[in-house]
């Protein structure tokens, strides 16, 4: 029952994030956070729709003991949605919710915002670097609470499809957390 209602909770934080920033009005926010605010809007209202699929977490070796990494699942595969828009710029921002099974085999619920700026021609291969804010659900992780996070992103687009890699850092200087390398991909219908 707890895990549903924190699926819920999620989902409704997304819409309501997007629908909030819309009604409240961006202009009402300081300038770093009304721009990014605004273009979450238009992704809402006039984004395009996108299949995300993950598919692999690899830990890096020199930060886990090998009984660890025998432990532990590098095969994240999960599933979601999201919608986004590209301005006059070449950027993306994108709104998403989705789940993975992360290292440990339990599912692990994003949802948030992720800016991408990218160097290319718009219908050939282009390579982009952005962030992604966003919540995250982690049964391991403060007793299953959601958390905000933010991190960076390398992404490569071609057509409709983009490869998309972030890194998560060991955040308390041990051995066996953090430091691994998430690739996922999302697809334009």
């Amino acid at each position: 029952m707890t895990k549903r209602l924190l699926r819920y909770a999620l989902a409704a934080t997304m819409a309501a994030a997007a629908a909030g920033a819309h009604a409240l009005g961006c202009d009402d926010f300081w300038s770093f956070i009304g721009r990014p605010c605004s273009k979450a809007a238009a992704a809402w209202d006039h984004g395009d729709n996108e299949l995300i699929i993950s598919g692999y977490g690899y830990h890096l070796r020199s930060t886990y003991t090998a009984e660890k990494l025998r432990e532990l699942n590098e095969r994240a595969w999960g599933a979601g949605w999201a919608r986004s828009v590209t301005d006059a710029d070449g950027d993306n921002h994108m709104l998403f919710l989705f789940g993975f099974r992360e290292s440990h085999n339990k599912i692990q619920w994003n949802a948030g915002y992720m800016y991408s700026t990218f160097w290319g021609p718009q219908d050939g291969l282009r390579a982009g670097l952005g962030y992604a804010a966003f919540i995250v659900q982690r049964p391991d992780i403060a007793s299953g609470v959601p958390f905000p996070a933010l991190l960076p992103v390398a992404a490569v687009a071609y057509g409709k499809a983009t490869l998309i890699a972030t890194f998560i850092p060991t955040l308390n200087n041990g051995i066996n957390n953090g430091s691994v390398l998430f690739v996922f991909g999302k697809y334009k219908f």
